[in-house]
């Protein structure tokens, strides 16, 4: 899962980035925060049960 984030971030990154229409843009920027913080708590998770994510 936590590649699968990572892949969300950098897409609604760059549309954050690139849109011009301001709604889309803000929500793009929050999916990004959303997805950011999703990835903290399952290497959050995993470090709670010593083990960490794939490299």
């Amino acid at each position: 899962m936590y590649d699968h984030h990572v892949g969300g971030v950098d897409m609604a990154r760059a549309c954050a980035q690139q849109c011009e229409v301001e709604p889309e843009k803000q929500l793009a920027q929050g999916m990004v925060e959303a997805q950011q913080s999703e990835m903290q708590l399952m290497t959050d998770l995993l470090k709670e049960r010593g083990a960490a994510r794939r490299k």
